[in-house]
C-alpha cells in the first residue's frame, strides 16, 4: 500500500464502504504497513447479548404485525419455543459479532462511523438483498415488501448498533496507541 497525502491508498472494498483510511492509524514496519487486528471479546459478547434483547423488543413491538403478515396467531407460534431456536439466534449472533470485529480490524475502520457503514453494506449486500430475492421471486414465497422489511429490519438494527460499537472501540484502541 503506497501513503499518499497523509492517507493510505485501499482496495474497492474500502472504497464502496466509504471509509476514509489515515496513515496514522497504522504502525510500519520495515516499510511495510501493520494493521492492528486485534479484537475486542468484551465487546463481541456484549453485542452477542444485544442482538438478543433487540430481537425480543423487536417482536415484542412488532410480533403482532408480523403475525398478521404470515397469516398466523400466536397460538400457532406458542409450542415452537423450543431452546434449539434460541441456541442457535445466539450462535449467529456470535458469529456475525466476530465476523464483523474482525472485517473492521481488517479494514482499519477506526471510528464508529467507519465500522457502521462496513457493518451496513455488509447487512445490505449479504442479508436484505438475498433475503428480497429470494421472498419476492422465489416460487415458493410470495411476502409482501412490509413483511420484508419488517424481517430485515432487525437485523438492520443488529448490524448497525455492532458497527458503532465495534467501530468506536477501535477509535479508542487506536488513540491509546
Amino acid at each position: 500500500m503506497a501513503r499518499e497525502r497523509g492517507r493510505v491508498k485501499v482496495g474497492w472494498g474500502a472504497v464502496i464502504a466509504g471509509i476514509s483510511l489515515q496513515s496514522s492509524a497504522r504502525r510500519f514496519d520495515n516499510g511495510r504497513a501493520v494493521v492492528n487486528t486485534k479484537i475486542n471479546h468484551l465487546a463481541v459478547w456484549t453485542l452477542v447479548v444485544v442482538h438478543q434483547l433487540i430481537g425480543w423488543g423487536w417482536y415484542a413491538i412488532f410480533g403482532e404485525k408480523w403475525l398478521n403478515l404470515h397469516a398466523r396467531t400466536m397460538t400457532d407460534i406458542e409450542r415452537t419455543h423450543n431452546v434449539g431456536a434460541y441456541v442457535f439466534a445466539i450462535v449467529t449472533a456470535i458469529i456475525v459479532n466476530y465476523a464483523l470485529a474482525w472485517l473492521i480490524a481488517r479494514l482499519n475502520a477506526t471510528n464508529a462511523i467507519a465500522g457502521l457503514k462496513i457493518a451496513l453494506v455488509c447487512w445490505f449486500a449479504f442479508l436484505f438483498v438475498e433475503h428480497a430475492t429470494i421472498a419476492v421471486f422465489s416460487s415458493f414465497e410470495t411476502n409482501p415488501w412490509p413483511l420484508i422489511l419488517l424481517d430485515m429490519g432487525r437485523p438492520f438494527v443488529n448490524f448497525a448498533i455492532s458497527g458503532l460499537v465495534l467501530g468506536a472501540w477501535r477509535q479508542r484502541d487506536v488513540a491509546s496507541s
